[in-house]
């Protein structure tokens, strides 16, 4: 294989990288367990716009709200060996400018943030099907059809927060996700991955004048297929649905489980051997409680590898 084809094969593989960054639990992140070779580094740029029933903390006893979120996001992902498995880590952190709009004790009323939101932080394994290999070695190496993956997704409580208001961009609690995925490869192009995962969150004990909330674990379900057009070219079309997620205000169950079913479609192309573009919307199938909302995205990523030691 000469040196252009790799260079492609490289691209091709690394666009994947790009998380399409969300708002809340149910994000949806096709190409997730894409190999890549080891010792890679990901810097990640992103605008999103969000409107609607948008809820930064889904286990806020909200309804009928009416928001739009500015969100930008800065992200740095890696990939190495670990458990002698290909591991992936990656950081995200956002900067929010939001308007929010709806009923409080019957009246109307609008109130505006601006600020950081939680951080997260995300490890994952791929079990089968993708090896740890450096750049050289990954090309002497036959991908598999079959990838099984597993990994864990940590919300950290460091957002903007003030327990005197509602609405914030920090949950001020620590949220843990824990999950497993699968994929499949047909005819070279075509990849159908699923995805099975539930958010585990702590109690919020400074909740809205001096109330204490948590939340019971939330399910979710990711199904997405891709399309690759060409080398560094493709498009995903994705469903996700969620599940349980029952809220505790003070110690009585509040009736409030979850039933909520997202759809998106991703496109992604290289600019150049380091830089690739990414294009992503989301939006709203039904909702029982909690967030309902359409988001458009745009993401930019500089990719770099480290240099390999001569043997």
């Amino acid at each position: 294989m000469n040196s252009k084809l790799n260079r492609y094969r490289i691209l091709m593989i690394l666009i994947a990288f790009i998380p399409l960054i969300n708002i809340q639990a149910q994000d949806l992140e096709p190409r997730s367990l894409s190999a890549i070779p080891t010792g890679g580094n990901f810097a990640v740029a992103s605008y999103g716009y969000s409107t609607g029933n948008i809820l930064l903390d889904n286990s806020l006893p909200i309804e009928d709200l009416n928001s739009s979120l500015n969100n930008i996001v800065l992200a740095y992902g890696r990939s190495f060996k670990s458990f002698n498995h290909l591991s992936k880590f990656d950081v995200v952190l956002p900067y929010s400018f939001a308007k929010f709009e709806g009923e409080v004790n019957n009246l109307d009323s609008s109130t505006y943030r601006n600020g950081f939101g939680d951080a997260l932080v995300r490890y994952s394994l791929v079990l089968v099907g993708g090896k740890p290999l450096n750049i050289k070695e990954f090309f002497a190496y036959e991908q598999k059809k079959f990838k099984l993956g597993v990994f864990a997704r940590a919300r950290l409580p460091i957002g903007n927060y003030d327990p005197t208001k509602l609405l914030n961009l920090g949950a001020n609690r620590w949220s843990l996700k824990l999950g497993i995925g699968a994929s499949y490869t047909f005819f070279k192009r075509l990849v159908v991955e699923g995805h099975a995962n539930s958010w585990f969150f702590s109690e919020n004990t400074e909740f809205f004048n001096g109330n204490s909330i948590k939340q019971k674990p939330l399910l979710s379900f990711q199904l997405h297929t891709t399309y690759v057009f060409k080398p560094g070219v493709w498009l995903a079309v994705s469903v996700g649905r969620s599940a349980l997620g029952e809220t505790v205000l003070n110690g009585v169950e509040k009736n409030d489980l979850q039933n909520n079913s997202r759809y998106g479609a991703a496109f992604a192309f290289k600019l150049n051997k380091k830089n690739a573009l990414k294009f992503g919307i989301t939006s709203g199938i039904t909702t029982r409680y909690g967030a309902n909302f359409t988001s458009i995205l745009v993401a930019y990523q500089f990719m770099w590898f480290d240099k390999i030691k001569p043997s």
